[in-house]
């Protein structure tokens, strides 16, 4: 039988477990409360500003009007303070990357730290513009004027890049920037396509890279996303790839959502376009397999991309769900903005225009 000292011991360590049980309890409850807190302030200035124009009737109505300055004014009540026709499609990237940046610096620093690297794909943007304007023989005026200065592309090398004397010299300019590898590619096969893919790639790869700064409570819906934007990226790449007659495989990146190695080697061995659609039967994107256009491909595959991010959003609505929905529908929203007011300038036909649009599948 027990001694009187050794039960109170027994009792007192029992006590003790059970107490240190109910902290780590309540620490954890205690860490996910103040993560839940720490998002409050900007999800609800994220969900404040919106992406109206990704939503299908507020497309319709701006294709409604009657002209360019009707528009002008309607989507100035969103924060596209679009005043005249110099440059509208380049301030209107700038308007968007003002209200992401915005949004950006409210975020907790994980979040915070990978939706900069995110970023990263609006230097990609303008990166390609240089080198298409440069590799077209476009002015430096012109090139100039649809350019702007990025989280990684200053305006120092931007202008090394614009007054090179060559598409060489001027891609030899990334040596300090994350798109240095592009100028291997670039001496390797001397094509734009292959480069446009690299970028891509790039940029896949840092997001990926970039997942390391996120806590746990904030881990799942990015992950979430970045494995959507990983699969997504592949079959563009396989698409492209196998429409310009290259070679796919070095472009693929792992760690999709859907498609692992296994399948990835299956579809970049498939002979056409059409096979590769095909071979996605089983997956969430057999949708695609009627299709045999690479542009019709990659708009779906945008629509699809908006569908997830506002699910993810709506779901992950107290962590960082609704940051990956604002920066992905932002950037849909500038796009369909800048192709609803070129098909005006165009004299398109309404429905031609409603067919190029993110958001209004069905």
């Amino acid at each position: 039988m027990l001694d009187a000292n050794t039960m109170i011991i027994i009792a007192l360590s029992s006590a003790f477990i059970a107490i240190l049980i109910a902290v780590i309890v309540f620490m954890g409850y205690l860490r996910k409360i103040l993560s839940i807190a720490s998002f409050m302030g900007p999800n609800a200035t994220i969900f404040a500003i919106g992406a109206k124009y990704t939503e299908k009737e507020n497309l319709e109505h701006l294709l409604e009007m009657n002209n360019i300055n009707e528009i002008f004014s309607e989507i100035k009540k969103e924060g596209y303070e679009i005043e005249e026709l110099d440059n509208w499609d380049v301030n209107i990237e700038r308007y968007m990357l003002h209200m992401m940046d915005r949004a950006i610096s409210m975020l907790p620093e994980g979040v915070r730290q990978f939706s900069e690297v995110y970023m990263l794909k609006f230097d990609a943007n303008v990166l390609r513009r240089v080198l298409r304007g440069k590799y077209t023989n476009l002015s430096k005026d012109k090139i100039y004027s649809m350019i702007y200065e990025g989280k990684h592309l200053s305006k120092l090398i931007l202008s090394h890049m614009v007054e090179a004397t060559s598409i060489e010299d001027a891609i030899a300019a990334l040596d300090v920037t994350p798109f240095r590898k592009v100028i291997d590619v670039w001496n390797e096969t001397g094509d734009l396509q292959s480069v446009d893919l690299a970028i891509d790639k790039i940029v896949i790869e840092k997001l990926i890279d970039a997942k390391s700064t996120l806590d746990e409570d904030s881990r799942e819906a990015i992950e979430k996303i970045v494995s959507i934007l990983i699969d997504i990226y592949n079959i563009k790449a396989l698409v492209r790839a196998k429409y310009t007659n290259d070679k796919a495989e070095k472009y693929i990146v792992e760690g999709g959502y859907e498609l692992d190695s296994w399948k990835l080697k299956n579809l970049s061995e498939s002979r056409s376009i059409e096979e590769i659609l095909g071979n996605l039967e089983g997956t969430s994107y057999s949708f695609l397999r009627d299709l045999k256009d690479p542009f019709e491909v990659e708009l779906a595959l945008d629509n699809f991309l908006l569908e997830k991010a506002n699910d993810l959003g709506i779901t992950y609505s107290t962590s960082s769900g609704p940051a990956m929905m604002f920066l992905i529908a932002k950037e849909f929203e500038a796009r369909n903005l800048k192709t609803i007011i070129k098909g005006f300038l165009e004299e398109l036909p309404r429905d031609k225009v409603n067919k190029l649009l993110v958001g209004v599948a069905s």
